[in-house]
């Protein structure tokens, strides 16, 4: 297997991000594939993993449950669930991390006997976009979970499922990520798939670049712009796909690692540093919001007034037009023009000495 092959394996199993966001972060980084690890670590979690475990005291079930809920696409992404008449189901640690609970549950269903039929009812139940959009008026990023709403939706639910009138719910709430959410899952090419040409993926970046597609939005950076007041150039004239000069002021640790990376950081001093123009928006009290990007997934945003004068790649152009005019300007200057001058300056001097005798 070839050396790049190894490390997209590499990637794709410690990380769970797919074989082309691989590639293009380990090109980003120039083969740091630990480096690259580390931009897929630091993406936020957003993803809520909720562990459940419940008892029908009526009819005496009882039951574990994992479900996955992504709030930016409002839909359930992973579930399991063990059902059965034996206590000991109680005893799966709900307070374990979400990964370990949901492998409890697999391990659970190897070895006890479980009731396929209502196993199968859950995960229909819980898998539906009914409930997605039930979850979304109680799960938000951000937000303060309220147990006793998340609590009373999830006995709603089961209510339908079991016919009992007593039912109680304990429940746990773990934050992850889309990536983390594929370990474990089928998320490398068939053995006999041929492998990912780096080159391939290059072109498709670049298709992106040039149909105003920016990839995966993985790690948004805190910059700040360079100003120019008199020779930089308005932010609201710049477009998709203009660099600007900016500095890296996100103080966390993955942006000092990106800003090294980037040529941002010089002798522990971010430095100002070119990024591509994503979207330049007009918000409100005269500001505009800009985006843009550092390479495959790494963006970067600030807020300035719209007024306001940047350092472009179109003011670097200008001066080195500006330099090469009077440069060509220079050499269209005949020698002889100047010796000839030389010559006159001479003469002239000569001659108010020889009058001063």
């Amino acid at each position: 297997m070839k050396e790049d092959d190894v490390r997209i394996k590499e990637m794709v199993e410690g990380t769970g991000c797919d074989s082309k966001l691989a590639v293009m972060l380990i090109k980003f980084t120039g083969g740091d594939v630990e480096g690259a690890k580390r931009i897929i670590r630091a993406v936020p979690k957003d993803v809520f993993a909720i562990k459940v475990k419940f008892i029908t005291q009526v009819t005496g079930y009882y039951g574990a449950l994992l479900f996955c809920y992504d709030e930016k696409e409002n839909n359930v992404k992973r579930s399991v669930c063990v059902v059965s008449d034996e206590k000991d189901i109680g005893t799966i640690d709900i307070s374990q991390t979400w990964l370990d609970f949901e492998a409890a549950l697999y391990n659970y269903m190897r070895v006890k006997r479980v009731d396929g039929a209502k196993i199968e009812h859950i995960k229909n139940k819980f898998l539906g976009r009914e409930f997605a959009a039930r979850l979304s008026g109680v799960l938000k990023v951000g937000r303060l979970l309220n147990d006793e709403a998340l609590n009373n939706l999830l006995i709603d639910e089961l209510y339908t499922i079991f016919s009992d009138t007593n039912i109680a719910v304990k429940f746990a709430v773990d934050m992850t990520d889309v990536f983390e959410l594929n370990k474990g899952q089928e998320t490398t090419a068939d053995e006999g798939e041929e492998a990912l040409n780096p080159e391939e993926v290059e072109e498709e970046i670049e298709s992106k670049r040039m149909h105003k597609k920016p990839d995966q939005s993985l790690i948004v950076l805190k910059v700040d712009p360079v100003l120019s007041p008199v020779k930089g150039t308005e932010i609201q004239k710049l477009e998709f796909g203009d660099d600007i000069q900016v500095r890296i002021s996100d103080e966390r640790d993955i942006a000092d690692y990106l800003a090294v990376l980037l040529g941002g950081k010089v002798d522990s001093i971010r430095v100002p540093i070119y990024t591509k123009i994503v979207e330049v928006k007009e918000l409100e009290s005269g500001n505009v919001g800009v985006l843009t990007q550092f390479g495959p997934g790494i963006m970067g945003m600030f807020k300035v007034p719209s007024d306001v004068k940047v350092v472009s790649s179109q003011d670097e152009e200008e001066d080195s037009r500006s330099a090469v005019a009077v440069k060509e300007k220079h050499k269209e200057l005949n020698p002889l023009w100047v010796v000839g001058g030389i010559v006159i300056i001479l003469s002239i001097f000569i001659l108010l000495i020889s009058m001063s005798r």
